[in-house]
């Protein structure tokens, strides 16, 4: 969430363009509001994991990685 203790993160300028134009026309008020939704949300496929091989194993079903 918002409001807490941050940390930068360095994204290509061109996908930031287009979070940007996307958290405007869906109403965020600023970007990193909608990158931290978007963040949140992808995270609860992942915190029900017991274990590092769970999370590889849901990591693959989601296409991630191979």
């Amino acid at each position: 969430m918002l409001g807490g203790k941050t940390v930068k993160v360095k994204i290509d300028r061109d996908l930031h363009d287009r979070l940007r134009k996307v958290a405007d026309v869906a109403g965020y008020a600023t970007t990193e509001e909608f990158i931290t939704h978007v963040l949140e949300k992808e995270m609860l496929h992942f915190e029900d994991a017991g274990s590092d091989d769970q999370i590889r194993e849901k990591l693959k079903g989601l296409g991630y990685i191979s």
